[in-house]
């Protein structure tokens, strides 16, 4: 941990410029609009919120996974990794991170399931495609993205 904040990975690593944004984000902004990118982000952190509310996990779990989603997706285009299946991505890796326990398998694909049937249904009509072993190998990808990026940083 850096002794001041302009010396933190974070500091150098992820307060972008507006040019820095739209260099990374060019792949998504040639489909959709700045505006409709930042409400996807919107939507995706809601639907974070009410898989954090339905586990019943505390707030900084929440918080941390859509830090985590909002990461991955600064550096990633949105059709790299389907957002469906980051955001309860996102939220296991962050209740193991924030020391809240690890989430049951089979509880955080049933929560999904009836978090999308039931308040989120207008935006996904069919019920949530993914298992857990998708969540699983998705975590790798989340974790490896944001490894490389604290390694580049030393290097």
């Amino acid at each position: 941990m850096a002794g001041s904040f302009w010396q933190s990975s974070h500091f150098q690593q992820w307060l972008l410029t507006r040019q820095d944004l739209s260099r990374e984000r060019h792949q998504d902004l040639q489909i959709v609009t700045e505006e409709e990118y930042h409400k996807l982000m919107i939507f995706f952190a809601n639907l974070i919120q009410a898989l954090g509310e339905q586990l019943k996990v505390k707030q900084q779990v929440v918080a941390t996974a859509v830090v985590y989603f909002k990461r991955f997706y600064v550096r990633n285009s949105l059709k790299c990794i389907d957002p469906l299946l980051m955001a309860p991505t996102c939220v296991f890796l962050a209740s193991k991170v924030e020391e809240f326990g690890v989430i049951s398998n089979n509880r955080l694909i049933s929560t999904c399931q009836t978090v999308v049937k039931n308040k989120f249904s207008y935006a996904f009509p069919q019920e949530f495609p993914y298992r857990i072993n998708h969540v699983l190998e998705c975590e790798f990808y989340l974790l490896e993205m944001m490894v490389s990026i604290a390694i580049q940083l030393y290097l």
